[in-house]
């Protein structure tokens, strides 16, 4: 199922790229999201040896979950070339859902409804009909999938941020003289980011975007995750990005404590 599933998403990268090839920016845009993929992947390949649950499921359950974890961006690479070609942006989540709907080899709902609400806030899925139309059983394989497919995509971001600084501008508001407004905390951010989620939108300054960047911690579902993250040094750097973009320090301060207390105290699933 894994060589089939990297066909496909080499397929979808391919055909993106002889749309965009010749524009600088698109081109620049798929190739980043081919490489998120393949880390997504490599993260999510850390996590199914660690995570207990999966330890004692058959191989051919594993590469189910590992599918999931690599179709997780499929249709990023339509969505690319359709912005490319002046259309509006949307959910690449949703389209890979259907997308995926019509793959028979991939038309798994514990493959699709993790891949739709990977970049949702979780209760997105909880209030999802069809996920609250399955048994009792059913619903926690797909939560576990899903928690696994966000905890690889995380750990593949956080890496992008701390080690591909060419890849900033594509996140992050930095093509432009930095002033202070750019570095500080707006009070909507303030307000929101002490409650142990990750901070919503909107999201006015570049300091208010690292800072929800730094809150996807406390999204965090396995202890694998938050341990692969400390192995790659990441989290170390994660802080230092704050810091460097963060400028208003009594805040900087308290999120930084806030967020280290998190990752000292949690009781993350194993």
């Amino acid at each position: 199922m894994i060589e089939q599933a990297m066909k496909l998403l080499y397929s979808q990268y391919n055909t993106c790229m002889d749309v965009v090839k010749n524009d600088k920016f698109y081109s620049y845009y798929a190739e980043e999201k081919i490489r998120h993929s393949l880390q997504v992947a490599g993260a999510g390949n850390y996590l199914v040896r660690h995570i207990e649950w999966l330890k004692n499921k058959p191989a051919e359950y594993v590469d189910m979950v590992r599918t999931a974890v690599l179709l997780h961006d499929v249709c990023r690479f339509s969505e690319i070339a359709d912005r490319f070609r002046g259309a509006r942006k949307y959910d690449h989540g949703v389209a890979a859902y259907e997308f995926l709907r019509y793959t028979p080899l991939f038309n798994d709902i514990r493959i699709r409804l993790p891949i739709k609400h990977h970049g949702h806030l979780i209760e997105e899925l909880y209030a999802d009909a069809e996920y609250q139309s399955l048994d009792s059983a059913l619903q926690q394989e797909v939560e576990k999938i899903c928690f696994v497919v966000r905890d690889a995509d995380k750990i593949a971001n956080f890496n992008m941020v701390t080690n591909e600084p060419y890849f900033l501008p594509l996140f992050f508001d930095l093509n432009h003289d930095i002033g202070d407004k750019d570095l500080a905390v707006s009070d909507t951010v303030w307000q929101n980011a002490f409650r142990e989620s990750t901070i919503p939108y909107p999201l006015a300054t570049i300091a208010d975007k690292v800072t929800a960047f730094l809150s996807w911690y406390t999204d965090i579902n396995y202890r694998a995750a938050i341990d692969f993250c400390e192995r790659l040094g990441v989290t170390k750097r994660m802080f230092a990005f704050f810091g460097e973009y963060c400028h208003d320090d009594e805040f900087r301060k308290k999120y930084t404590e806030f967020v280290r207390t998190y990752l000292q105290k949690h009781k993350f699933l194993e």
